[in-house]
């Protein structure tokens, strides 16, 4: 009887598999950004005034790399925004990563002057 449970219990200890390596080769044609709480919603507002003043407010790291793919495709731009939220700690402010790989010119004109607060040229 001992046997079986140990067993069972030696099978569910087993330590998980190992995660794939991230790939520690940089791409040289990625646009990185990142933004603390102020920056990311006046950035935030910028992109949804310009993608739809009637939208709902892009909240969380999907729909702001949502909202960036369609405001790619809309300039006419090429490249994968990827966006990341790392959480507030005891001594450093909450930040946001945006991370375009593949960026071309116009996606990288477009992104800067939605930073800044502008609209992005078409």
């Amino acid at each position: 009887m001992w046997d079986r449970t140990i067993d069972r219990a030696r099978r569910r200890l087993r330590p998980a598999p190992e995660p794939p390596p991230i790939p520690t080769t940089p791409d040289p044609d990625a646009l990185v950004m990142a933004f603390v709480r102020p920056d990311l919603d006046k950035f935030v507002a910028t992109l949804a005034g310009y993608l739809d003043p009637h939208m709902p407010r892009p909240d969380s790291p999907a729909r702001v790399a949502g909202a960036i793919t369609t405001a790619i495709e809309r300039i006419g731009g090429r490249g994968r925004p990827t966006v990341t939220r790392s959480p507030a700690g005891l001594y450093s402010p909450e930040y946001w990563h945006l991370r375009i790989d593949g960026a071309d010119t116009k996606t990288r004109e477009a992104v800067a002057a939605l930073a800044s607060g502008g609209k992005p040229g078409r």
